[in-house]
C-alpha cells in the first residue's frame, strides 16, 4: 500500500440496502454526489456505513465497489476494524488487493485479545 496524507473532509458513507442486499445504485448516487461536492476522500465500511452488521461478503462488495465508482477521482478508505482479528486481516488484505488508499481499523470493541493471541493470528497469516 502507498504511502497518503490525507487532509481535508473524509465522508463516512453510509451503504444503502435493499430487500435483496446492497443497493448499488443508490450507493454510486451517494458516493457521486460526494465526489461532486469536493469531499477530499470517502471512508467506506466504517461504523456510520452499517459494518458491524454486514457480512464479509457484504464488506467485501462494498469496498470494491466503492474503490471501482470512485476510480482514483480522490482517496478511498476502507474500514476493516472488527472483533475478529482474524478477519480483520482477511478484510485488510482484501481491501489492499482492490486498491483501497487507506485502512481504518478500530479496537475491537466489548473483548480484548491476549497479545499472543494476536500474534499468533498475525503470523498465521503473514507467512
Amino acid at each position: 500500500m502507498k504511502k497518503t496524507i490525507f487532509k481535508g473532509c473524509g465522508t463516512a458513507i453510509i451503504t444503502p440496502f435493499d430487500d435483496n442486499g446492497i443497493n448499488f445504485a443508490e450507493f454510486k448516487k451517494l458516493i457521486e454526489f460526494q465526489i461532486e461536492n469536493k469531499v477530499d476522500a470517502i471512508i467506506v465500511c466504517g461504523t456510520s456505513g452499517e459494518s458491524s452488521t454486514m457480512t464479509l461478503d457484504e464488506k467485501k462488495q462494498a469496498i470494491k465497489f466503492c474503490v471501482d465508482t470512485v476510480n482514483k477521482r480522490i482517496p478511498v478508505i476502507a474500514g476493516t476494524g472488527g472483533n475478529c482479528t482474524e478477519d480483520v486481516i482477511l478484510l485488510s488484505k482484501f481491501a489492499e488487493s482492490v486498491n483501497v488508499d487507506a485502512l481504518l481499523i478500530v479496537t475491537p470493541y466489548y473483548n480484548k485479545t491476549t497479545q499472543s493471541r494476536f500474534n499468533y493470528t498475525l503470523q498465521k497469516h503473514i507467512r
